[in-house]
């Protein structure tokens, strides 16, 4: 959205580029990216304690607790790190999008090569919970927890790709017009 602001004391106009919050504070585009950047910067750091202190901890105790599961304890840390590497390069991808966002280039082939990166890695993420829902199916460890989780882990990996894959879209259509519309100009 675009605000006309007229300086009274130089009497010009001046384009800025702003966004209504819910309690009708103006956030411009480098305090969203600012937001984005947190919440980005929050989320990997839950993940570090997740994928390299609470998953290892379980294991252990899952070790000691069932012996005859021991034989997953290294490959399943394994695995841990497997679903950890697409899941950081996702949020790597994000946080290049939040810097395009903060020099206001929102909309531009960068961003939606990015979407279609992290589509492409959540797809990735699917078809590696499909892989471990199937290595516990065979092995015949598959519970009713582990089903439900890994089920919902591949809906949600499902969810990402068709999103990011439509914002790709949407951004480079957006990316298209604005160049069409500075050569009018």
């Amino acid at each position: 959205m675009y605000c006309i602001l007229i300086n009274p004391v130089l009497k010009s106009k001046k384009i800025r580029r702003y966004h209504w919050s819910r309690k009708g504070k103006i956030m411009t585009q480098s305090e969203i990216s600012k937001w984005l950047k947190a919440v980005t910067v929050l989320l990997a750091v839950m993940g570090t304690i997740f994928f390299f202190l609470i998953v290892p901890i379980l294991a252990v105790i899952s070790r000691r607790r069932y012996p005859e599961l021991s034989f997953l304890f290294y490959p399943g840390l394994a695995y841990t790190l497997i679903i950890a590497v697409p899941c950081y390069a996702i949020l790597y991808q994000f946080w290049q999008v939040c810097r395009q966002i903060g020099r206001d280039n929102t909309f531009s082939t960068q961003n939606a090569n990015a979407f279609v990166t992290i589509s492409r890695l959540a797809f990735f993420l699917a078809i590696e919970w499909f892989v471990g829902l199937l290595f516990l199916a065979v092995t015949g460890w598959m519970k009713t927890g582990a089903l439900v989780i890994l089920i919902f882990a591949i809906f949600l990996s499902i969810i990402v790709t068709i999103i990011s894959a439509a914002l790709s879209h949407l951004i480079l259509k957006a990316y298209e017009l604005r160049q069409e519309n500075e050569l009018t100009i």
